[in-house]
């Protein structure tokens, strides 16, 4: 069975690689409708912010896996905090597949604050 952190590391390489290929064939798209400095609908920090992740934790059991990957570089989030993401794996023959991802709660940033009108105490949304 193929180890969680190393599926994570190639679904992480081949999302990258994904993202190149979709810029360089959204290139001439681009060109044609925005300015040059328009980053409306540029996907401006993606590259970075996919680079940057890394695995802070992986719990796992002969029927699931979760994993908690951060985003250490997300220009997503002001001030450069970092973002983290909760992927649900299931086994798949030697391998894994990804069955649900939920981002960290962007209200109380995941501290599971029941009165919290997003995620209402469970960290993740």
């Amino acid at each position: 069975m193929q180890a969680v952190k190393d599926f994570m590391r190639e679904f992480f390489c081949a999302r990258i690689v994904e993202e190149q290929r979709e810029m360089a064939s959204r290139a001439p798209f681009r060109r044609k409708f925005y300015a040059h400095e328009c980053q409306a609908d540029s996907r401006v920090g993606t590259l970075e912010r996919l680079q940057s992740v890394e695995v802070v934790s992986v719990t796992e059991s002969d029927s699931e896996a979760v994993v908690i990957m951060v985003f250490k570089n997300d220009s997503y989030k002001p001030g450069n905090q970092v973002h983290r993401e909760r992927y649900q794996l299931k086994p798949a023959g030697d391998s894994w597949l990804i069955q649900s991802v939920e981002m960290e709660c962007p209200a109380c940033h995941g501290l599971g604050d029941e009165t919290c009108i997003f995620c209402k105490g469970k960290h993740w949304r």
